[in-house]
């Protein structure tokens, strides 16, 4: 099977996490006063646990990789969702 034909068939990580957090705070909202507001600290620890967890049994190398990793990768993305908002596209890129 090609590479194309596995993209095709595998659902994106990212957008099913995004649908997940939606769907969470659609059942428990964050807040009486704004039903459509998510927790951005509750997501924040949660994918911070899930980090921890998924890396907890690699050596200590092995676990300060994948968070330099991640903290680039959180910049990289940020860098790219504000200059899409500064144009005036905010949230064009953020479900790819």
């Amino acid at each position: 099977m090609s590479d194309d034909q596995d993209d095709e068939e595998r659902p994106c990580l990212h957008c099913l996490l995004v649908e997940a957090i939606d769907s969470f705070f659609a059942e428990y909202p964050a807040s009486t006063d704004e039903p459509d507001k998510v927790d951005t600290d509750e997501v924040l620890t949660a994918l911070a646990k899930t980090v921890a967890e998924l890396t907890c049994s690699q050596d200590t190398a092995g676990r300060q990789k994948v968070i330099e990793q991640f903290m680039r990768d959180v910049m990289q993305y940020d860098a790219e969702f504000r200059q899409q908002d500064e144009l005036g596209d905010a949230g064009s890129i953020a479900r790819h």
